[in-house]
C-alpha cells in the first residue's frame, strides 16, 4: 500500500533533519516526495505542514522553509545558528554573524538583544521566522573581512574574528547602542586579540577614520599593546591628517577636545567614563 501524502511529507522532513539540516527549498521537498516543482500539489503539501507547525516560511524570494522540532515549537523555529549557513550561502557566501551577535559569541554579552545581527554585501529585509528576528547590515568589501567558521554547533556558521568585530562595532556604533557599548565589548575582547589578528582586520577594512577611532578607544582603555599595533598601521598614511569625531552622530563638535596622536576629537566627560571600564 502506498504511503499517505502526510506520511510521505513527514518522511521527507525526517530525512532532511537526519542530515542535521533544518532549512530546505521547495524544489528539494518536491524531489523528496515525488511531486512536481511549483505544482499545486506541492504548494498544498507545504501549506498543510505550515498549518501543522511542522515547518515555517523563512524566506519568500526565493522561498525557503525551516523544519520546526517539537522542542522549539514555542519559538516557532529552530535556533538561528542551526540553519543560517544553509539559508544564506545562496544569498551571499561571504555572510557572517556580526556586531553584538559576534561579540556575544566571543564572550561579551552585556546587551541582551533579541535579534541576530548579520553582515551581508548588500541590504536585505529582516527574517522573522516564528519569534526569531534576524537583521542585516550591508558592508562593501565583505569578502576581505577576517572570519572563522564555528563547527561545534548543529551546523557550521561564519562569524567575524574578535578584531574584525571590534572594527565593525566602531564603524556601526550608532546601530549597537553608542560608543560606551563598543568600549565595554572592547574591554572584554582586547585581552584575547593578538597583534597579527588586529593587523589582518585593519588591512581588510582599510578605512583610516575607523582605525583612528579604534586606536583612541584602545588607548583610553589602556590596551597599550594593541593600541601600539594600530598606531603602527596608521603611521605614514596621508589621510590620518583629517580629524575624526570619536562618536558618530555627535553634533557638539565645537565642545570637544582633540587627541593629537590619533587626530580624534572627543568629549572629555565621555572619554573619562569610558576610561573607567578598564
Amino acid at each position: 500500500m502506498p504511503a499517505s501524502p502526510a506520511r510521505n511529507s513527514d518522511g521527507a522532513l525526517d530525512r532532511i533533519q537526519a542530515g542535521r539540516r533544518y532549512f530546505f527549498e521547495p524544489a528539494e521537498f518536491a524531489r523528496a516526495t515525488g511531486r512536481q516543482a511549483q505544482s499545486p500539489a506541492l504548494r498544498l503539501a507545504l501549506h498543510r505542514l505550515v498549518k501543522r507547525n511542522r515547518i515555517t516560511l523563512v524566506t519568500r524570494r526565493p522561498s525557503g522553509y525551516l523544519i520546526v522540532p517539537p522542542e522549539h515549537l514555542s519559538f516557532g523555529a529552530p535556533p538561528v545558528t542551526w540553519w543560517i549557513d544553509d539559508c544564506l550561502r545562496r544569498v551571499d557566501p561571504n555572510y557572517y554573524v556580526a556586531l553584538l551577535s559576534a561579540a556575544r559569541h566571543w564572550g561579551s554579552s552585556h546587551y541582551a538583544r533579541q535579534d541576530t545581527q548579520i553582515m551581508l554585501s548588500k541590504p536585505h529585509v529582516p527574517l522573522t521566522p516564528g519569534r526569531l528576528h534576524v537583521v542585516f547590515v550591508a558592508k562593501a568589501g565583505i569578502a576581505r573581512t577576517p572570519t572563522t567558521t564555528v563547527s561545534n554547533d548543529v551546523a557550521p556558521w561564519r562569524v567575524s574574528t574578535r578584531a574584525a568585530t571590534l572594527l565593525d562595532l566602531t564603524r556601526h556604533q550608532t546601530v549597537v547602542g553608542g560608543l560606551e557599548a563598543v568600549a565595554r565589548i572592547a574591554r572584554d575582547l582586547a585581552p584575547s586579540i593578538e597583534e597579527r589578528e588586529i593587523i589582518a582586520a585593519l588591512d581588510a577594512l582599510d578605512q583610516v577614520p575607523a582605525v583612528q577611532r579604534l586606536g583612541f578607544l584602545l588607548q583610553t582603555l589602556q590596551c597599550n599593546v594593541l593600541a601600539g599595533a594600530v598606531y603602527g598601521w596608521l603611521r605614514g598614511r596621508s589621510d590620518i591628517g583629517v580629524p575624526q569625531p570619536l562618536e558618530l552622530g555627535n553634533p557638539n563638535v565645537d565642545q570637544t577636545s582633540k587627541d593629537r596622536r590619533w587626530n580624534v576629537r572627543f568629549d572629555r566627560v565621555n572619554a573619562a567614563r569610558i576610561a573607567e571600564f578598564q
